[in-house]
C-alpha cells in the first residue's frame, strides 16, 4: 500500500512542535506496518521562508531570493519527507499562490511514486490548506483522498462566511472526499452541524513505547505538582489556572504549577501571576522538546488543563499513557477522553470549580492507581489499538475506488 500525506501543519526548524503528532503518528504507522510505504508532502507550510505576509513587506523580499531546490528527507526504509518550496501568503490576493502550491505537491508525489511505486491514496490532514489541496491533487491524478480534521475549534473563522458557514471553496474537500474522518465525537458533531457528511471517527492515538510511566521516587516534599503543557494563548483556560492556583494557596493547600508551552499570552500570564503574588509557586518551562515533555509528564502528580475548546486534546492522553491522571474541562474532545478511572470533568470557565477539582485531586490522588490508567489508555488510544482501524479505512477507501475504475 502507498499513501501519500499532505498535512496543513508539520514540524519545522521556525515551528518545531507543530504538527509534531501527524509527524510522529506516519513514523507509528511505518514502523508497524512495513508493507504499508508513506510519503509526506512538504511545500514550506510551516518555514517562514516561505511564508509571505502582508503586513511584512521588508521581511518579504529577502525571502524571494530564498533557495527553492526540492529535496527528500528519509526517516524509514518506507517512511519519507519530500519537499518542494512554494511561497504561501493571502488567499485575498492571487489565491495565495494555490496554483503553484499544488504543483509542488505533485511534484512531490510524482518523487514519492519514482521511489515506491503509484501512490493508491492521498490522506489530507486538516480541510485548509491540505484538503483544498488533495482535492485538486486528486483531480489532476484520478486518486481517492480521506480527510481527517484536527480544527478547534472547527471550522476556522477564516473559512466561514458572515453566517458562521463554510465557504463553497472551504467546503469542497469534505464533499468530495471518500471518506472524512474526525478525531472524535464530538468533532463529527461539529462537521456534521455544517452539513458535512460521510463522516467516521478513528480518535487520535500516540505511541506508547514512548509515552511510558517512570517508576516512582520517594517524595522529597509534600507540595502537590500540577503540570499543563499548551499553546499560552486565549482559549486554553491559563487565566483560570492561575486563579484557581491562587484560591488553593490561600487556603494553604500545598501546589505547584509547571507550565510549559508559548505563545503570544506568555508575558501576560507572567505578570498575572505576579499580581496574583503565586510568583514563586509557578514554574514557566517555555518550549519543550518530547523528551522534556516526556519527563514532564512522568514526574508530575497529575495534569491538568482546562480548555475552552478542544477538538480532541492530544495531551491529555499523553498524561494518562503515563499513567496520571487528568483534570479536564467540558469543551468537547475532553468528555470522551476523561472517566471515573482517569480523572475529573469539570465545567469550562470556572476558576472556583477549577480549584474544587485540584483541592481534590490533591487530597485523593491515591485513589487513582497508575496501572489501570495506563491500561485504559492503551486499550482506548494506543498504536496498536488505532493503527489497525485506520489501515482498514485505508484498504476500504482504496478498493472502493477500484471498484469504480
Amino acid at each position: 500500500m502507498n499513501v501519500f500525506v499532505i498535512p496543513s501543519w508539520y514540524p519545522s526548524k521556525d515551528h518545531p512542535t507543530t504538527g509534531i503528532m501527524i509527524a510522529e503518528q506516519y513514523e507509528a504507522i511505518s514502523k508497524a506496518n512495513t508493507a504499508i510505504n508513506i510519503g509526506v508532502s512538504i511545500w514550506g507550510q510551516m518555514d517562514n521562508r516561505f511564508l509571505l505576509k502582508a503586513s511584512d513587506h521588508l521581511k518579504n523580499l529577502p525571502k524571494l531570493t530564498a533557495t527553492k531546490e526540492s529535496h527528500t528527507i528519509t526517516k524509514s526504509p518506507n517512511l519519507k519527507v519530500y519537499h518542494t518550496p512554494a511561497f504561501t501568503w493571502s488567499r485575498k490576493l492571487f489565491k495565495g499562490n494555490f496554483d503553484k502550491i499544488v504543483k509542488a505537491n505533485l511534484r512531490n508525489l510524482k518523487a514519492f511514486e519514482r521511489d515506491f511505486g503509484p501512490v493508491q491514496l492521498l490522506h489530507a490532514h486538516v480541510g485548509h490548506p491540505a484538503g483544498n489541496i488533495a482535492l485538486e491533487v486528486a483531480r489532476q491524478t484520478n486518486l481517492p483522498f480521506c480527510l481527517t480534521e484536527h480544527m478547534g475549534p472547527f471550522p476556522s473563522p477564516y473559512a466561514t462566511n458572515k453566517q458562521g458557514l463554510l465557504t463553497a471553496f472551504h467546503r469542497s474537500p469534505y464533499m468530495a472526499s471518500a471518506v472524512n474522518i474526525a478525531v472524535s465525537p464530538f468533532q463529527k458533531k461539529m462537521m456534521e452541524q455544517q452539513g458535512i457528511s460521510n463522516i467516521v471517527t478513528v480518535s487520535n492515538f500516540i505511541d506508547e513505547d514512548y509515552f511510558q510511566p517512570a517508576p516512582p521516587l520517594p517524595r522529597t516534599d509534600s507540595t502537590f505538582t500540577f503540570f499543563t503543557f499548551t499553546r499560552l494563548v486565549d482559549g486554553k483556560g491559563i487565566e483560570d489556572l492561575l486563579h484557581a492556583t491562587k484560591a488553593l494557596l490561600n487556603k494553604g493547600v500545598k501546589v505547584r504549577l509547571r507550565i510549559g508551552g508559548t505563545g503570544q499570552k506568555a508575558i501576560y500570564y507572567r505578570q498575572l501571576a505576579e499580581g496574583l503574588e503565586i510568583s514563586e509557586k509557578i514554574e514557566w518551562l517555555g518550549e519543550l522538546s518530547r523528551e522534556a515533555a516526556l519527563w514532564e509528564y512522568q514526574k508530575c502528580d497529575a495534569f491538568v488543563l482546562p480548555s475552552y475548546y478542544e477538538s480532541f486534546g492530544i495531551v491529555y492522553i499523553e498524561a494518562l499513557a503515563c499513567g496520571k491522571p487528568i483534570i479536564a474541562t467540558k469543551c468537547g474532545g475532553p468528555e470522551t477522553i476523561v472517566n471515573e478511572l482517569n480523572g475529573l470533568l469539570i465545567d469550562k470557565g470556572s476558576p472556583v470549580a477549577l480549584a474544587e477539582a485540584m483541592q481534590h485531586m490533591t487530597e485523593n490522588a491515591g485513589r487513582y492507581d497508575s496501572a489501570i490508567i495506563r491500561q485504559d489508555f492503551l486499550t482506548r488510544f494506543s498504536k496498536k489499538t488505532i493503527i489497525p482501524q485506520l489501515v482498514a479505512l485505508y484498504q476500504k477507501v482504496i478498493t472502493q475506488h477500484k471498484s469504480t475504475l
